[in-house]
């Protein structure tokens, strides 16, 4: 034992250990999104879903932080400040916003490689036509996947992206081909030049005449099995802009035949800009089968600008305008 160390007194060791515990476990909590995804689908939570929350917790957090530089606003304005809200409520948010916008930092900006549109808006797109159940024809072009690989619908060579359960594509698959001529019977999603998304009720095989009509699950969805994700990496030219029932854009077929998903918040920023031929660079987590490739996407570029993951901010006003 050194005597000339200095001492710790048997009545704060318990604390300093206790501290020096909970800094330890501060420092290690922290987890990469591919170590979310696994620990989800321990426990049956679909990838999409822990992206979606992260995404809004993110948005939460810069919420909170808009709202600590307002209050701060008002304290330090002095007699300004007291004047300003007399003047009212709504002003002072008009002049809090601008501030706010002003003063954000670089980091929270595209960068000049990235696409940026006219303003970075809140996504609220229009919701879908109060139509009923509508007929449509046409060609099947190829099957539609979701993340996990399951094909969950087909895309028309007329544009159409017909829809059904991911638990229904086997029989799908068992009575439906690429190439076969299809009458379809659904529910119709807003129109875009992208294309438009049909919930389908039944879908008929016109050389056939066998018809899949939609059924509810007979057993609870499984579980998605780590083993089927893989870190994946994709590009080729966009052929087709796939959209969701509102009408937004939530993913892109290339080239290649990959299927590339992404969030709407991020397709909100190609709204104006995406076209065929598009060449389309991504990355993220997803699978190969005997269907193709598919990537749900956490990095995007098109024509060789960068496509922002950032959260919208909802302080911004909505846009509609998906045409």
């Amino acid at each position: 034992m050194n005597k000339s160390e200095p001492r710790i007194s048997q009545e704060i060791a318990p604390d300093v250990f206790a501290l020096a515990a909970e800094l330890y476990a501060k420092e290690n909590q922290c987890y990469s999104l591919s170590e979310l995804m696994q620990a989800g689908a321990e426990v049956q939570i679909p990838p999409e879903l822990i992206q979606q929350a992260l995404q809004q917790l993110k948005a939460k957090q810069i919420q909170a932080e808009e709202r600590k530089k307002k209050l701060k606003l008002i304290l330090t304005s002095g007699i300004g400040g007291v004047a300003l809200a007399f003047c009212g409520f709504g002003v002072y948010n008009t002049l809090a916003n601008n501030f706010t916008l002003a003063k954000r930092p670089p980091e929270a900006k595209l960068e000049k490689a990235q696409i940026q549109p006219n303003r970075q808006m809140a996504f609220e797109p229009l919701p879908p036509p109060e139509a009923g159940e509508t007929t449509f024809t046409g060609q099947v072009q190829q099957y539609l996947l979701n993340p996990e690989g399951k094909v969950d619908g087909v895309l028309l060579s007329n544009g159409l992206q017909v829809k059904f359960g991911p638990h229904m594509g086997d029989s799908l698959v068992a009575m439906i081909a690429p190439g076969v001529g299809v009458s379809v019977s659904g529910t119709p999603g807003v129109s875009t030049r992208f294309g438009q998304e049909v919930k389908a009720k039944s879908i008929t095989n016109s050389q056939t005449n066998q018809t899949l009509v939609k059924q509810p699950p007979a057993v609870p969805p499984q579980p998605p099995l780590q083993s089927n994700y893989s870190n994946l990496s994709v590009e080729g030219t966009a052929q087709q802009w796939l959209v969701g029932h509102r009408g937004e854009i939530n993913g892109v077929i290339l080239s290649s035949g990959a299927q590339v998903k992404f969030p709407p918040h991020v397709g909100m920023q190609l709204l104006s800009l995406a076209k065929a031929g598009d060449k389309v660079q991504a990355e993220g987590f997803g699978t190969s089968n005997s269907y193709g490739q598919v990537l749900q996407a956490t990095g995007l570029r098109v024509d060789g600008q960068s496509v922002s993951f950032d959260p919208p901010n909802p302080n911004l006003p909505p846009v509609n305008n998906l045409n």
